[in-house]
């Protein structure tokens, strides 16, 4: 067995945080550290880790940041501490099932066999989506939202991610790779994800490893795309579609700047290419994406893309 070091981010989850260690503390494998950083807790939450923690010998580290961190920032800071050969990242509101570790470190060992266990790797799966009470709103997150989980190419994440960082797990060299998460990271898996597609090599598990819950304190929740969703969002105007891309570039410009020395030629090309976005309108905007595959996940989506710099 190797070392596994689970990374949590938690927040105000006195409601919730029990269920999510439990779960993970009922893993068919047991190889693991479980590291937590609070992010300054007003409620119970701290003092419910501090317990757990008394009595877990797994529980290795419970740590209240000094300052508030935020998501992305916590996770890095968490990272910055991890010395396993392997990272998983949890919600604090989320249930695994009890074998996500083991058919995804299994998988993870199978990419080692193919790449090589010095090669950046990154193992991520489906998960299904419940209400608060953890009754199954859909079996499939990444089929509700119409996820493409089969063409994961480094162009295509460019442009929008598809890896969910609390299904995923890393090795050391991409958590090596990666180092602290760059400031304009739009999030941490987002960034850990371009950097496997540029470096390394992803693979997806086709089914769901953990309930992700749905609440009103859900930074990130599920949302089902369709005609309707679209049709709002297009009311919502040009200005936010193109500012949700901007994003993207400057994404995309500060990957360029962290890692032109390590790039190859035809990477630095697709990423300034996908920069060039930014002066690009109407056809010679569509025109870009087509020629370079910036597309995103689903027709619906593209046609807002599309409709969004005509």
């Amino acid at each position: 067995m190797s070392n596994i070091d689970i990374l949590m981010a938690s927040y105000n989850s006195e409601k919730y945080i029990e269920s999510q260690i439990n779960s993970i503390l009922n893993q068919t494998y047991n190889d693991y550290h479980i590291y937590i950083n609070d992010d300054i807790s007003t409620d119970n939450t701290l003092n419910i880790l501090q317990n757990y923690k008394k009595q877990h010998n797994n529980i290795f580290s419970v740590n209240q940041n000094s300052k508030r961190l935020g998501i992305k920032e916590n996770f890095s800071a968490l990272m910055d501490k991890s010395t396993a050969d392997y990272i998983m990242f949890s919600d604090h509101d989320d249930v695994w099932f009890n074998n996500k570790i083991e058919i995804t470190y299994n998988e993870m060992t199978a990419l080692e066999k193919k790449y090589s266990a010095s090669t950046p790797l990154l193992v991520f799966t489906d998960k299904t989506v419940t209400d608060s009470s953890l009754n199954i709103i859909s079996p499939s997150h990444n089929k509700i939202e119409k996820l493409n989980t089969k063409n994961i190419t480094f162009n295509r994440l460019l442009m929008g991610n598809v890896v969910s960082g609390c299904t995923m797990m890393i090795n050391k060299p991409l958590k090596e790779i990666c180092g602290h998460i760059n400031e304009n990271a739009l999030m941490h898996d987002y960034w850990i994800a371009l950097t496997a597609a540029a470096f390394g090599h992803i693979s997806y598990i086709d089914k769901p490893s953990m309930y992700y819950r749905q609440h009103d304190n859900n930074t990130f929740g599920a949302k089902s795309y369709s005609i309707k969703y679209a049709l709002q969002k297009l009311k919502e105007g040009r200005k936010n579609m193109q500012q949700a891309v901007f994003k993207n570039i400057i994404q995309a410009e500060s990957f360029l700047k962290q890692y032109e020395n390590i790039l190859n030629n035809n990477q630095k090309k697709i990423l300034k290419e996908f920069i060039d976005l930014k002066n690009k309108r109407n056809i010679y905007f569509i025109e870009s994406v087509i020629k370079n595959s910036f597309y995103k996940s689903g027709f619906i989506r593209n046609a807002g893309l599309f409709f969004a710099f005509l």
